[in-house]
């Protein structure tokens, strides 16, 4: 079995201090959708929960995995590794150093079947696997604190449901949606797909909601939603938000846009609907 473990510190000079609720509302959105913190995931899948825990289907590096995640809220994550060829525990730790500083400690045992435990090929297996582990520690932190920045401790904690793992989805959505990455994007999408922009003829399916937003995407350098407002029932839900789109040309326009979403069984959205008037957006590119 490969072991590592790792603790940094969560506050740091001249950055917004984070408490310990802050950085566990950070690690229930990473728990619920590890795809904007973790670039070798391209899957991040809810498959059932129950109290203080979660089972998710993930790809990392193509590789299908099943976790077992258990909370112990605002203490600890357990990522139990009970499907596909690599098995073991992650564990995602919040503490305090000798001196009373907010910690997170990574820390994983993991095996790979088909490599014998302990020999050389599983240390390079894993070795190289590190620095995207970290990295979606180091991301986490980093995407609270611009939350908390930019919007405020009361919109971070307003996005997870007190006392439960239950992130707001709508959140993940468009921040895979903001990435410009379009398989981010489509892995939201059920195979029935309907989108739609303003008054214009309905995107029927995944094949032609893709082609359109590649086009789309491909006029943008940038892209970021700014919440307004939101109302949500279970698998329904509207949001009010400012978006800034970046242009090629290195131009930012910010307009207003309203988006009306809906899931399938808690899994893939099926309606998108995207009350938008982007004329400025292109209007401004053209003078």
């Amino acid at each position: 079995m490969y072991k590592l473990s790792r603790t940094i510190l969560v506050n740091e000079p001249s950055k917004t201090t984070l408490s310990r609720h802050d950085v566990w509302a950070g690690l229930l959105m990473k728990a619920n959708n590890a795809l904007p913190y973790v670039p070798i995931m391209s899957k991040c899948e809810v498959i059932e929960r129950g109290e203080g825990w979660l089972t998710r289907d993930i790809l990392l590096k193509d590789v299908p995995l099943r976790e077992k995640v258990t909370f112990e809220p605002e203490s600890r994550v357990i990522f139990d590794r009970i499907g596909g060829d690599e098995l073991g525990r992650i564990e995602n730790i919040i503490g305090e150093d000798e001196k009373g500083n907010l910690t997170l400690t990574f820390s994983f045992g993991l095996t790979k079947k088909g490599i014998p435990e302990g020999s050389d090929a599983e240390q390079k297996h894993f070795a190289q696997m590190e620095g995207a582990y970290f990295g979606a520690v180091a991301s986490t932190l980093a995407a609270v604190r611009r939350t908390v920045d930019e919007d405020g401790r009361d919109k971070l904690h307003a996005n997870i449901a007190a006392g439960t793992a239950d992130d707001d989805w709508t959140s993940a959505f468009f921040r895979d949606a903001d990435t410009l990455v379009v398989e981010k994007l489509m892995s939201w999408f059920a195979e029935t797909i309907e989108v739609r922009f303003g008054n214009a003829p309905a995107i029927q399916g995944r094949t032609a909601a893709e082609q359109a937003f590649r086009q789309f995407y491909s006029s943008l350098s940038g892209m970021r939603h700014r919440r307004e407002a939101l109302v949500s029932s279970g698998d329904l839900a509207a949001q009010m938000a400012v978006v800034t789109y970046t242009r090629r040309d290195g131009g930012e326009v910010s307009m207003p846009v309203a988006s009306h979403l809906r899931r399938v069984g808690g899994q893939k959205i099926d309606r998108l609907w995207i009350f938008i008037d982007l004329a400025p957006l292109f209007g401004t590119a053209q003078t």
